[in-house]
């Protein structure tokens, strides 16, 4: 869908991407003529218009939608913003948050696996400090190079809740890769971080965005 007015290169491109999208939803099982919602989020205005316009095309031509091995026709489609609430701010994953960590940084923290991976999937067993480091530091990154301002906040997340663990295996450089995702409520003080945190609502949390994963709602 993003074939359209230069924005070509946007998925292809390396490092961040800036959109993400949800799983197809509701979740129950598919039968021919079911009618499922899936969501695409992103900072970047022009990636969403250009998500509606190829929408418009889709619906105009009548043409089908390919989802993996699924074929659907889009009944209908609509661009909103989901804004932030006046008080306290949770969040819920929609999708696994995918965090790797250097080798410096897990080594610091005392896990030596038995081969010298360069990075490792942060898991349920690992200390949690270790997770809220790596998300926080590559939520920084991304808002900063997004809109070029520094974040001054030292700690964005206020309070986290672990819900589950899940391994995925997906096609990455022309091979299936396992990945490991873990699924988390978030809680935030919204008037210390109030940019910041809408924009991670909109671009996703942690890696893999362009593919799916870290996709955020509010609860």
């Amino acid at each position: 869908m993003l074939m359209t007015q230069g924005l070509t290169q946007i998925h292809d491109k390396k490092g961040y991407k800036f959109f993400c999208f949800s799983n197809i939803f509701p979740s129950n099982n598919m039968h021919r003529g079911d009618l499922k919602s899936l969501i695409i989020s992103s900072p970047n205005e022009k990636i969403i218009r250009a998500f509606e316009r190829q929408a418009q095309q889709i619906r105009s031509d009548q043409s089908s939608i390919m989802i993996g091995n699924m074929t659907f026709i889009l009944d209908r489609f609509e661009v909103f913003s989901l804004n932030l609430p006046d008080d306290n701010v949770r969040m819920i994953t929609g999708t696994p948050i995918i965090i790797r960590i250097p080798r410096e940084r897990y080594l610091k923290y005392g896990i030596n696996p038995e081969i010298p991976y360069n990075y490792i999937f942060w898991r349920k067993e690992h200390p949690i400090e270790m997770f809220i480091e790596q998300i926080e530091e590559n939520l920084k990154k991304k808002y900063e190079e997004f809109t070029t301002k520094p974040v001054v906040e030292e700690t964005i997340l206020s309070k986290i809740k672990f819900r589950k663990q899940i391994s995925n295996k997906i096609p990455l450089k022309g091979d299936i890769q396992t990945i490991i995702g873990t699924l988390w409520e978030f809680d935030f003080h919204k008037k210390e971080n109030m940019d910041l945190l809408q924009f991670s609502l909109d671009a996703g949390f942690g890696e893999r965005n362009s593919l799916g994963f870290g996709f955020m709602n509010l609860q």
